[in-house]
């Protein structure tokens, strides 16, 4: 099937920047006589960028596939996934993602957002089959060519918001992430993560008031192909338990707060996808995530 192409890993190493390697962290305090506009980021791989097919929603869920055909006017979204990039905000809906037919998790946090009365804005940024360290950040504090790229994507897109007369402000951001790491560079994923997470909240530190919200995710322990899940899983818990305002979302069904999600080859989508989440599950998950998003 033409998505295929989206399951292959990359570990190859991109060029290193110049950009300043800075952790300094010192959000602003809210002002009470500002209106803010609040901005959720979305980052990571496959399941971040989107690869769950809207189709199966039409029967099982007629009214949200209706809304997301058509977009949600109270969510905002504009995206980069590398092959893909849109720089225009726009309702969010299907298709802003790595194919057409696909959605990613942007769907289940606006269906959380359009609650809320005032507009909120996505920004997705994020790259299938990416690699944390040789792609983003390594545990040496390196950072590489995607992280800068995306990061120069983000504030521009922060900017523009900034040229409508919006006071932009950064509540956090959802990290999915971490399968490709999970062979060969799961033994230093806890320390490149923290570095990851350092640098992003000090590079947005201009858009952030109060905190910053660093929601994780567990990757899938249900196929065979992410050797070392369980390892790469210990160390996102281990980051969400040292740091406030850190989060991470079980996904294996390990206990009873854990979401129970699925594959698509397990729920019968496509018995040929064994890395993506099914068109139900990711609307969970993304629904899961903006609920620490919006903390």
């Amino acid at each position: 099937m033409k998505y295929q192409r989206l399951l292959l890993l990359c570990p190859f190493v991109f060029s290193l920047s110049g950009c300043s390697n800075n952790t300094n962290y010192q959000p602003k305090e809210l002002d009470p006589n500002v209106t803010y506009s609040n901005v959720y980021l979305i980052m990571g791989q496959s399941n971040a960028s989107g690869v769950s097919l809207h189709s199966f929603l039409k029967e099982s869920n007629p009214e949200l596939y209706q809304l997301y055909t058509e977009g949600n006017q109270k969510v905002l979204t504009s995206y980069d996934t590398y092959y893909h990039t849109n720089y225009n905000f726009q309702p969010t809906r299907f298709g802003l993602a790595d194919e057409d037919e696909f959605f990613g998790p942007e769907i289940g946090i606006a269906e959380v957002l359009k609650e809320k009365e005032e507009t909120s804005y996505v920004i997705k940024a994020s790259l299938s089959g990416s690699c944390l360290q040789t792609q983003w950040v390594d545990k040496h504090g390196n950072k590489y060519r995607l992280y800068n790229r995306f990061l120069k994507f983000i504030t521009g897109q922060l900017r523009t918001l900034e040229s409508k007369g919006l006071n932009p402000r950064v509540k956090g951001v959802f990290w999915m992430q971490g399968e490709s790491d999970s062979i060969g560079y799961q033994d230093d994923y806890k320390e490149a993560e923290e570095y990851f997470y350092k640098y992003l909240r000090a590079d947005l530190n201009n858009w952030i008031y109060d905190h910053f919200n660093f929601v994780d995710a567990y990757i899938s322990t249900k196929t065979e192909w992410w050797v070392y899940a369980d390892d790469v899983n210990a160390a996102k818990e281990q980051l969400s338990t040292e740091y406030e305002n850190c989060y991470c979302i079980k996904t294996n069904g390990e206990d009873e707060n854990a979401l129970n999600l699925n594959l698509k080859y397990m729920s019968g989508e496509d018995p040929e996808d064994y890395a993506h989440y099914d068109s139900k599950s990711m609307i969970l998950l993304g629904k899961e995530a903006a609920k620490f998003l919006v903390l």
